[in-house]
């Protein structure tokens, strides 16, 4: 028995050996790393709102490891110079030699970690790293880019009334820094809204609490409104707050229009300019804008005796009028030239 016992146990160490003989791989001596064939040296990645959703493609040929395996690759990006010191590994792959993300996720992963400048152009460079049975680890040739960063302190308004697309939904700008924001918004049909911190869902997505209360639970279901048309929106990220107040109409009004100071003389919106206009007969004196014919939301110039410029919220000023005759008058609510709310009165 002792003998049976001593052939077993040898037959049982040959076959284990064995075993452990057929998993050990040799590879080349010399491995031939990849070669990254896309994107070329000095390629240029601009990110912006309206390209936010392209896709960059990073591709590049197999190694050589001498022998035939299953290989996992990482792609990683610094800073150019860092030697890859600080890098941030942008893909795990196994048996593919194509990694695709967007711009904006792109943007996402590397603005922060590497530190890089908001809206502006950094000099950044890439390889792809390679392995099998992580082990034998080769990196590919550096390639160096350029990538824009898009940092915007804004909020985006996805709902129902575009087909939940962030990215093409409109915007509104901060009023107080990554706090406190504010701005017109045209919503063409009935329904509901969030507030995204980013033109997607991946980042911070403010929904409905409670009535001008938001919570950032991403399964809250969106703020809801009764009627298409213009609304002004704040959002307050920090204390979590909102309102949405419906625009039923725009007006001018004052001494110089022909409802004095009772009653506003109703502007024209434009859908696809965001612009009020009106043309009409104004008389020497003074004009404001004002909301719904209420003066709960209204409008005066930061000087009245400029025929164009900025208008704020609640200012007591008025334009100044002096000469009586048949004038356009246009405001721009849309913020897309600048932070803020513009005016123009022109004599025809």
């Amino acid at each position: 028995m002792k003998k049976l016992f001593i052939i077993a146990t040898a037959l049982v160490f040959t076959l284990l050996s064995a075993c452990q003989k057929e998993k050990k791989v040799t590879v080349a001596a010399n491995i031939q790393p990849s070669a990254i064939t896309s994107p070329n040296t000095a390629t240029s990645v601009d990110v912006t709102v309206a390209d936010s959703s392209q896709i960059f493609t990073v591709t590049w040929s197999n190694p050589n490891y001498g022998v035939s395996a299953v290989v996992s690759y990482f792609v990683q990006v610094d800073s150019l110079g860092k030697n890859f010191k600080t890098f941030v590994n942008i893909g795990n792959l196994t048996s593919t030699n194509t990694l695709s993300l967007s711009y904006n996720n792109l943007n996402a992963l590397l603005m922060n970690p590497l530190n890089l400048t908001p809206n502006a152009a950094s000099s950044l460079e890439i390889r792809v790293g390679s392995a099998i049975y992580g082990v034998d680890t080769v990196y590919s040739k550096p390639v160096s880019l350029s990538l824009t960063t898009l940092q915007l302190d804004q909020l985006w308004l996805p709902g129902s009334y575009e087909n939940y697309n962030p990215a093409a939904a409109p915007v509104i700008p901060s009023v107080i820094a990554h706090t406190t924001y504010e701005g017109f918004a045209y919503l063409s049909a009935a329904g509901n809204f969030k507030f995204t911190s980013a033109p997607d869902y991946n980042h911070i997505n403010y929904g409905y609490a409670s009535n001008g209360v938001l919570t950032t639970n991403g399964n809250a279901p969106g703020i809801g409104y009764n009627s298409a048309g213009v609304y002004l929106l704040d959002a307050n990220v920090q204390a979590l707050t909102y309102s949405a107040q419906y625009i039923q109409s725009f007006g001018i009004i004052g001494t110089a229009t022909t409802g004095q100071w009772n009653s506003s003389t109703p502007m024209t919106y434009n859908v696809s300019t965001g612009l009020w206009t009106i043309t009409t007969s104004l008389t020497a004196g003074a004009l404001k804008f004002r909301a719904n014919d209420s003066w709960d939301i209204n409008y005066g110039p930061t000087n009245p005796n400029a025929l164009s410029g900025a208008i704020v919220f609640n200012n007591p000023n008025a334009i100044t009028i002096t000469t009586a005759g048949t004038y356009t008058i246009t405001m721009d609510m849309t913020q897309t030239v600048q932070k803020g709310y513009l005016y123009s009165v022109v004599q025809n």
